[in-house]
């Protein structure tokens, strides 16, 4: 087996070195440029997050509207609400107010 011993030149160290710049400084610039746009990717990320907890929020209460509202069609349950609420009163009716003491 014949070995051959390739003797590096000064211009082919030239030749690697640029190469090697160029390739480092290609890929600081585009890091450079990708990097703000990153930033905006994980910032739009996190307003999504919020504003889809605040959706399920909204549903929720949009949820509990409508189910008071149904209760509110049933004249019974408005009647109740009333009194409990505004202390409205039928003729000879007397309201007692029952507190808490804890």
């Amino acid at each position: 087996m014949i070995k051959i011993k390739h003797k590096v030149t000064k211009k082919e160290k030239r030749r690697l070195t640029i190469f090697i710049l160029s390739f480092i400084f290609i890929i600081g610039f585009t890091c450079i440029n990708i990097f703000p746009d990153w930033l905006k990717i994980m910032k739009n990320k996190q307003e999504i997050a919020l504003l889809e907890s605040s959706y399920e929020n909204l549903l929720d209460t949009e949820k509990a509207l409508k189910a008071e509202v149904q209760k509110l069609e049933n004249p019974e349950y408005v009647e109740r609400y009333a009194k409990e609420k505004f202390l409205y009163t039928k003729e000879g009716e007397i309201i007692i107010r029952k507190t808490d003491s804890n």
